[in-house]
């Protein structure tokens, strides 16, 4: 018998005080936003925002950024700005966070589902051409946890079907396919700054793209259908619909600072999450995405999938996820199950709520017929039924020694099922 878990009143495994927060806040932070305040915030100049934009464009290696309030912001530039709207159809992974789908729905756009790949849980692209119907306008795939997706495949099946292709990088600042970071690989793509974010502004998040039309269109959707221009008199005329999306420039300083450092700190997520993938990887009942060499992972989350039923258990999948989880958390893990259902059943998709009275569904553009059917995602859903997902210990400036607290609670767990279950 080991030693009692915390849950039965046992000791935790992960002593409070080696719990690093996220972001790690460097002196270096705070003078970054000294600045923004010393220059004077009622300034109709930007110095902060336009520099990010610059800097965060060339980290990715693309013409344009457009600095965002938010990553779902981001995502509705990015799908007004290849055009889909009323009508059109997207193409959406089956397993997401729900702004994915909703920035779809934002434009008056229709979300189409695709279940992701069991071995990555990434858009599969195998599927993408039963999906495509005369109504499809683009393919937003998702780079998971900072994994890219197949964006070959993807981008080949889109040059085909004359669709656009929209990347959600929300979650893949700095990660790499083929050489080329995310961000780079499609028509458009999307970054959130948000507090969990590898590149973290409080919130907030990027647009960026290499074409000067689709930047335009994306300007216009961020400040309330207009063109305004640096250096410029301001016109006061809308010509599309828009949003206020803008950034601050408190939020702009803050992540400049920290891109500074973002290689470093994803470095450091890569080599503790390789630790804890070496350590959890020898359980049966664990299964963890398959990682390609022919692109970097940089660890948003760290996630695994559990199964019951090979760890010899007749239960429901989320209630030994849950079981497990729990136990977890109570041994000083910031561990969840993040998105428990896949994207095409929530309500506000499978209902066809939207903006009420069936909109955009109902609208007399569109001509298609999509159902929400959730047994089509079967992979989708043994992904939101089996995942849990460690929020803290792996990331910078935890050092292997810390890690190594993070496998003995999951070795301690993992040895006292029967424990766990009950």
């Amino acid at each position: 018998m080991g030693e009692a878990l915390a849950i039965n009143g046992g000791p935790k495994a992960v002593p409070t005080d080696i719990l690093r927060r996220w972001p790690c806040i460097t002196d270096a932070d705070k003078q970054a936003v000294m600045r923004a305040m010393d220059y004077g915030i009622n300034s109709d100049d930007t110095p902060e925002i336009d520099a990010l934009q610059e800097e965060w464009a060339a980290y990715v290696g693309v013409k344009h950024c457009l600095a965002t309030n938010s990553g779902t912001a981001a995502l509705h530039m990015s799908v007004a700005a290849t055009g889909a709207g009323p009508g059109d159809e997207v193409i959406v992974p089956s397993y997401s966070f729900i702004a994915t789908a909703t920035a779809v729905l934002h434009h008056n756009a229709i979300p189409v589902f695709v279940d992701v790949e069991p071995e990555t849980w990434n858009l599969d692209p195998t599927k993408l051409e039963a999906a495509i119907t005369p109504y499809t306008k683009a393919i937003l795939p998702v780079h998971l946890n900072g994994y890219p997706a197949d964006m070959d495949e993807i981008n080949a099946v889109a040059a085909k079907h004359g669709l656009a292709v929209i990347e959600d990088a929300c979650q893949s600042h700095g990660a790499e396919y083929h050489g080329k970071k995310t961000g780079s690989l499609g028509a458009v793509g999307a970054f959130s700054l948000n507090k969990y974010k590898n590149l973290c502004g409080g919130d907030g998040g990027f647009f960026v793209t290499d074409d000067d039309e689709l930047k335009e269109r994306a300007l216009m959707v961020r400040a309330f259908g207009e063109r305004v221009y640096k250096d410029e008199k301001r016109q006061y005329e809308s010509y599309a619909m828009g949003w206020m999306y803008r950034t601050t420039e408190f939020v702009a300083a803050f992540v400049r600072s920290q891109l500074q450092r973002l290689d470093e700190m994803n470095a450091c997520r890569m080599a503790n999450a390789q630790i804890l993938r070496d350590a959890l990887g020898q359980y049966e009942f664990v299964t963890l995405p398959q990682y390609r060499d022919d692109r970097t992972c940089v660890f948003w989350f760290f996630p695994l999938m559990l199964s019951a039923q090979a760890a010899g258990y007749d239960m429901p999948e989320a209630a030994f996820r849950d079981a497990v989880t729990d136990a977890l958390r109570a041994e000083g893990l910031n561990i969840c199950s993040w998105q428990r259902k896949i994207l095409p059943a929530q309500s506000v998709i499978h209902d066809k709520v939207g903006y009420g009275k069936g909109s955009p569904w109902s609208d007399g553009h569109y001509k298609g017929c999509v159902t929400y059917n959730v047994e089509d995602y079967p992979v989708g859903l043994s992904v939101a039924d089996q995942t849990t997902w460690l929020i803290n210990m792996y990331h910078w400036p935890h050092t292997p020694d810390e890690v190594q607290y993070a496998v003995r609670a999951f070795e301690k767990v993992f040895s006292q099922l029967d424990a766990v279950v009950g």
